[in-house]
């Protein structure tokens, strides 16, 4: 009987902790690309230390780690499906609107495995990364489905 009990409280802190991690993820990548926008628009390394409480050279460290964060794609505020879904999960978009946005994405197609069933070229912002999200309960099966359906047609 106390496991009974106790489940309910178990799945709201997988869900609490689950959205707290994807809050830092998504936090990150904006974090990096603020910091990138912000050299591109002519900011200064010592302006953005004085600005931030760093040192100059811990603004360059950043700004370099900063580089390898892709771009966001068009009118979406991510740079993957994968992303929408983590902003979906940190609940900075409500269902809705990551329905509409991965309905929208702009997929590419999925590369061919080799023989060994790997693939030879990225997956990124292919469907796979939609599957991704839902085996990381970033999404559940309902919107899977719905997404799915929308997009068959």
């Amino acid at each position: 009987m106390s496991q009974l009990m106790e489940r309910p409280q178990h799945d709201e802190m997988r869900a609490q902790l689950l959205k707290a991690r994807q809050r830092v993820e998504v936090d990150a990548l904006d974090y990096k690309r603020a910091l990138k926008a912000a050299a591109a628009g002519g900011m200064t390394q010592r302006e953005m230390a004085a600005l931030l409480g760093m040192s100059q050279p811990a603004v360059a460290k950043a700004l370099q780690r900063a580089q390898a964060v892709p771009k966001v794609v068009g009118e979406f505020n991510a740079a993957s499906p994968y992303e929408v879904c983590q902003r979906y999960a940190a609940e900075f978009i409500d269902r809705a609107e990551v329905v509409r946005q991965l309905v929208a994405w702009p997929y590419k197609p999925t590369p061919w495995a080799n023989e060994y069933g790997e693939y030879e070229e990225s997956l990124d912002g292919t469907w796979e990364e939609v599957g991704d999200a839902l085996r990381h309960e970033l999404i559940d099966d309902a919107i899977y489905d719905e997404v799915l359906k929308k997009t068959a047609g």
